[in-house]
């Protein structure tokens, strides 16, 4: 049976969009899930959302919506770009599912049993933004970061859990496993926390309850306490673990929540786990580390210029921004550019140099070079070399070891790294091509074995990126295989069949742009626009309505008629050629429906995706610009036709009849 390999995500809150931040995190879980399969292991990959705590139910409170619906309204933005970027993840989890619910109350009792959760009264700071009780050291980092208005002091019953008793084993889980937390400085972070400058001691037990809040699962049989968030939360890798997966083998965290996951999480499972006769103090049973995470793979923040990104600085990159550029483009950027564990500083002009040179001029150029000479110089048939000189056993060994070692730092997540030692040797074949002189090869009828050789090196070169560039760029990497004159699907190769030398199976294909060259000077000039055009105006004196007369009257019978539904809008794009046509697939409940609507001058499509909409759901279908558009939205409209869509409340659910 093959191995296999479980990779989870944070659950992202529900407080925002999905940003730069979330989607890097997941698309370096959705890299490294793709490269585990073409590895031969079997993987489940599992994404979701929290849901529970005190910040969502304020936010809900001040909308008057109920938490739940808040949550409903967020969670469709994460499953959709998710889904619009291809991510393979196995399973979206949501801390408001039931099943769930009943893992962390089962386990809450099972603890509460075991004496490892007990009943106390707390007082002390708390954090709001962390929903976390805070020590007196902790409160002093965050005063001197200026976040002393996110402190508050509470005093309050509380269930509590015995962290406290779980240092002991923590700190040889550190010493003795140091693979549980990566890079090994983030690993160093943790023990300093848990032991600082070696002094044991420090870990308070940790409050999993709160009576001030009611957004959250209840605990069992004293339901005026709701389970703490992190509690809750973290269980969530064990309720929607696929069976015969745990434990987890890699799991991946932004550096401001490795805390939770590598002091906190682990002292969970080690009381889950604890039997009769293990002993606190002495040794951790080998069996209990076996069921224990791998690895908790800590990265760093994307940055803009030297600042963290935020709301509140309204510097926060969202996807959409970059995803014009393609999800390949996005994808290569973020595992080229970031180191995991270390911040990077993002720019959109570093983003777009960086796709030019290394996709554009790299190796969109080496693949459309050989295959224009393959076919120009052979028909498309890719010859067998006869001889090897210097310069081209050169060539072909470093290709060979620029394989294996872009596998053996791909392996240990290493894909800044693997990719950086990839494209060096890219460009070693430029300098190839440029010292063997191809073109004049081919007019030498002496040169024509030398020809062969060139050729056959540089295809093998390509065939064997086009396989190990398969989980980072999947679409471009399927595009440069077909152009090999491959068959099937690249990601359906494995690595330890990856033969470098393997004869070509047929003639390559014209070849197709895998990138095209960004225009930088535009782009940044429509940047620049659109960031005008999104800050804040003064307030312009409201225009009169000219208000259209009333139509003609209709009894309510043939109103009756109109069937009006909630939908939403799963995707949506510009229709070509229109100005104002919106193509979007909109879930109205029973079936998804190809809607156009002619609301361009007032939304976007990426506005668009994720927005609930009211459908009139039973006019006949027609076509619009060789388009068979079902249904209608309803929307308001200004004096200049500027569409103003009716939104339903954000708790109504797709197909609801609206009367």
């Amino acid at each position: 049976m093959s191995e296999r390999c479980y990779i989870t995500t944070p659950i992202y809150y529900v407080n925002d969009r999905p940003h730069i931040g979330h989607t890097y995190t997941t698309v370096l879980a959705d890299v490294m899930a793709r490269h585990r399969r073409m590895m031969g292991e079997e993987v489940y990959f599992l994404t979701g959302t929290d849901e529970h705590g005190q910040k969502i139910e304020k936010a809900a409170a001040a909308r008057g919506i109920t938490p739940k619906a808040l949550a409903d309204e967020v969670v469709p933005n994460f499953e959709t770009m998710w889904k619009r970027m291809e991510i393979t993840n196995d399973h979206f989890v949501r801390t408001t599912h039931a099943a769930h619910k009943a893992v962390v109350q089962a386990k809450f009792l099972e603890l509460l049993a075991s004496g490892d959760i007990f009943k106390a009264t707390y007082k002390g700071l708390y954090s709001v933004s962390d929903e976390a009780y805070v020590t007196e050291t902790q409160a002093k980092e965050m005063q001197a970061q200026g976040l002393a208005h996110q402190l508050v002091e509470l005093e309050e019953e509380s269930y509590f859990f015995r962290l406290s008793a779980y240092e002991n084993w923590l700190i040889q889980l550190y010493e003795k496993y140091p693979e549980f937390v990566q890079p090994e400085f983030r690993l160093n972070e943790v023990k300093q926390f848990v032991a600082p400058g070696g002094a044991l001691g420090n870990l308070q037990d940790l409050s999993i309850s709160r009576t001030s809040i009611t957004w959250g699962i209840p605990v069992p049989g004293d339901e005026k306490h709701v389970v703490y968030v992190w509690f809750d939360a973290l269980l969530n890798y064990l309720s929607a673990c696929r069976e015969g997966f745990w434990p987890p083998t890699f799991q991946l965290v932004g550096k401001d929540i490795l805390r939770f996951h590598a002091i906190y999480w682990p002292a969970f499972l080690m009381a889950m786990h604890r039997q009769d006769g293990d002993d606190l103090q002495g040794e951790l049973p080998a069996r209990i580390r076996e069921l224990l995470p791998r690895t908790i793979l800590a990265h760093g923040w994307w940055l803009m210029g030297e600042d963290k990104m935020s709301k509140s600085k309204g510097n926060v990159v969202r996807p959409d921004q970059l995803l014009k550029f393609g999800n390949d483009a996005v994808r290569f950027f973020f595992m080229r550019e970031m180191t995991v564990g270390l911040d990077r500083s993002f720019s959109f002009e570093g983003f777009m140099d960086r796709l030019n040179a290394d996709l554009a001029n790299g190796l969109g150029n080496l693949a459309s070079r050989t295959l224009s000479m393959l076919i120009r110089y052979r028909e498309g048939r890719v010859p067998v070399p006869a001889t090897l000189d210097a310069m081209d056993l050169e060539i072909l060994e470093t290709g060979r070891l620029a394989a294996s070692a872009y596998l053996e730092k791909a392996a240990a997540n290493d894909f800044h790294g693997a990719l950086e030692g990839l494209w060096t040797y890219l460009r070693q074949l430029d300098g190839y091509i440029v010292k063997a002189e191809p073109w004049k090869l081919a007019k030498d009828e002496g040169a024509q074995a030398k020809l062969d050789t060139v050729l056959c090196l540089l295809y093998r070169a390509l065939r064997a990126t086009a396989v190990l560039l398969a989980p980072v760029m999947p679409a471009m990497a399927q595009t440069l295989w077909k152009g090999l004159g491959q068959s099937g699907a690249v990601a359906d190769q494995r690595f330890a069949g990856l033969d470098y030398d393997a004869p070509a199976p047929g003639p390559v294909a014209a070849p197709e742009p895998l990138f095209q060259r960004i225009d930088k000077e535009t782009v940044m000039t429509e940047l620049d626009a659109a960031s005008a055009a999104a800050a804040p105006a003064a307030p312009a004196a409201e225009l009169p309505l000219d208000v259209p007369p009333l139509r003609e009257v209709v009894d309510y019978d043939t109103f009756a008629k109109t069937d009006l539904r909630v939908g939403l809008v799963l995707t949506a794009e510009a229709v070509p050629k229109s100005k104002k046509l919106i193509k979007m697939t909109v879930d109205i409940g029973f079936e998804t429906r190809t809607i156009l609507g002619g609301i361009a001058t007032g939304y976007t499509p990426e506005e668009l995706v994720g927005r609930k909409v009211v459908v009139v759901a039973n006019l006949a279908p027609r076509a619009l610009m060789g388009i068979e558009s079902h249904g209608m939205l309803l929307a308001a409209s200004d004096n200049n036709s500027k569409p103003y869509l009716v939104a339903p409340p954000a708790d109504a659910r797709p197909g609801f009849i609206v009367k």
